[in-house]
């Protein structure tokens, strides 16, 4: 049986035979006159190996569908579905086989009426013959659409459109890297000076080799300048070892843009900063406002910086 069943589609192709054939030989029986039997025993030998290639595809096709798991176990006919699926698509294939089977008894019976000699096959076979031709080539159309299912048609191409570039992380969003870096700049101070402005705290002033002269000789920065003020402070106050804020300013332009940070700020200074436990601010922070005031044109005034350094104490000698 299994072999019957791999033969349904070589057996399904002798009744598609009969249905493509069969209406030329029934179409030149209609004429009335002497030579037209060949036509009847064309048309009726057409009709009969029609059918017996129908019988043959009617008994291997439910036994492939069954072998393909598409008919249940047990069933001939196979489950009604709709859709284009597989199933559905079986069905509809089944239902045409079936009317082609049905179409072929009155068919054959009309080729195969006695005629006299001189008669044609007659309309009534002709009629006939065509509706059981277009079933036969109806049930093999739709028997090949399920052996091959036509290709998904590819979707059309989608224009993609390209995002904008995200913009450039700022290198500093964290902290001031390049303010961070100022033992690679060039010393001011040689020693810690206490300048009031700064609230009293002892530091040193770094700038790079575009300020260093302007600053010192207390002319206006030139654009590219940056000027970091570096503090180092124990816990009383006095010049020592603990990191305290730092300042900088960098001439972008003719704009100065100022910035402070302090990345511990102990718990008894925390009020200098509003509560914060960190503090980073620049450009556009409010806490900046006083440093503005003072810095709206770059540099300070040059008479307000502080002049008092560390004071010395000198080794008394043992006479």
């Amino acid at each position: 049986m299994e072999w019957i069943a791999l033969k349904h589609a070589l057996l399904a192709h002798l009744p598609v035979a009969t249905g493509l054939l069969l209406p030329w030989a029934l179409f030149a029986s209609q004429r009335a006159g002497r030579g037209m039997r060949p036509w009847w025993t064309v048309c009726r030998y057409l009709g009969w190996i029609g059918l017996l290639g129908l019988i043959a595809a009617l008994v291997s096709g439910p036994a492939l569908g069954r072998l393909s798991a598409l008919i249940p176990a047990g069933r001939i006919f196979p489950l009604p579905a709709s859709g284009l699926g597989a199933d559905a698509l079986l069905f509809r294939h089944a239902v045409i086989a079936t009317a082609a089977a049905l179409l072929s008894v009155p068919a054959l019976w009309s080729m195969n009426r006695p005629r006299k000699d001189h008669q044609s096959l007659g309309v009534l076979a002709l009629l006939l013959g065509l509706a059981w031709s277009g079933a036969l080539l109806a049930t093999g159309y739709s028997g090949y659409s399920l052996a091959h299912p036509g290709r998904p048609v590819p979707p059309a191409p989608v224009k993609v459109v390209q995002a904008p570039p995200a913009p450039p992380v700022d290198p500093e969003a964290q902290a001031p890297v390049r303010a961070l870096d100022f033992a690679s700049l060039e010393a001011i101070h040689a020693e810690p000076v206490k300048s009031p402005a700064h609230g009293g705290r002892w530091i040193r002033a770094w700038a790079n080799s575009t300020a260093a002269s302007a600053y010192r000789a207390g002319r206006t920065l030139p654009p590219g300048s940056l000027v970091v003020l570096s503090t180092l402070e124990d816990r009383w106050g006095r010049p020592g070892t603990e990191p305290g804020p730092l300042y900088a300013l960098e001439m972008k332009g003719e704009t100065p843009a100022l910035t402070f940070y302090w990345p511990q700020v102990p718990i008894d200074r925390r009020q200098e900063t509003g509560g914060e436990a960190r503090a980073y601010w620049r450009n556009q922070n409010t806490h900046l406002e006083a440093c503005k005031a003072c810095h709206a044109g770059g540099m300070a005034d040059p008479a307000q910086r502080s002049r008092w350094r560390v004071p010395r104490v000198k080794a008394v000698s043992e006479n």
